[in-house]
């Protein structure tokens, strides 16, 4: 599929979401109030961020044990890079529905172990783009951050299995999916339409990232050359 296409349905995808969240799903919760709708753009990017991560790891792994082509490096810094905006968009509207519920920014990640594992998964892959950064060159900072992306991949189950090991109460903001058919409807289609967008832009982050090292080989070309 074409990239600007890929695009298009992606935006398309997540604007019917928005639509869903305005005129399909009950506009009030018994508990929550009208606050709950944010839940909609918080799961989406909650679970994708995981699918990335876990996709990064991957590629990672493939990179290091099948080849070391450098093409499977680039899909795993790709998807680490949309995982981090994923990541982004949950912990920002996970504090803005905390602010709504609760009258308080959950900032404190202290008091919430889910929480706190969203935050060290978020700074271990910012620490993987950072690493990256830092290794000039390129075949050393491909194996050296394939290891690091496996390594980080571990923390992965541990964000999802968090309130089932140390339970619900750690994680107090919950819904009652069952009581209108409505809101697992919305839920799954909006993870779809976000699932579609976000691989649009890994797509596009790797064709970047295969620019820039076209740019750098012919770069190095023309200095080999003393031009």
């Amino acid at each position: 599929m074409a990239l600007r296409l890929h695009c298009l349905i992606g935006w398309i995808l997540v604007t019917v979401t928005l639509a869903m969240v305005a005129f399909y799903v009950p506009r009030y919760d018994p508990i929550l109030g009208n606050s709950y709708l944010i839940f909609f753009w918080h799961f989406p990017s909650a679970i994708n961020c995981m699918n990335f991560f876990l996709a990064a790891g991957v590629f990672c792994g493939l990179f290091l044990f099948f080849g070391r082509r450098s093409s499977m490096d680039r899909w795993a810094t790709s998807c680490v890079e949309v995982g981090m905006l994923a990541c982004t968009v949950t912990l920002v509207t996970g504090g803005v529905w905390a602010r709504c519920a609760w009258g308080q920014w959950n900032v404190w990640m202290f008091n919430d172990p889910r929480l706190l594992s969203v935050y060290i998964m978020w700074f271990t892959y910012a620490a993987y783009l950072a690493f990256r950064t830092s290794i000039q060159e390129p075949r050393k900072r491909r194996v050296f951050s394939s290891a690091f992306g496996i390594i980080a991949m571990i923390n992965v189950p541990i964000v999802y299995f968090a309130i089932r090991i140390f339970g619900k109460e750690n994680h107090p903001m919950s819904l009652n999916l069952e009581a209108d058919s409505s809101l697992p409807v919305t839920r799954w289609f909006g993870a779809v339409a976000f699932l579609v967008l976000y691989t649009a832009l890994v797509r596009l982050r790797r064709r970047v990232h295969t620019s820039r090292e076209e740019l750098e080989r012919a770069q190095g070309d023309f200095g080999r050359v003393g031009i």
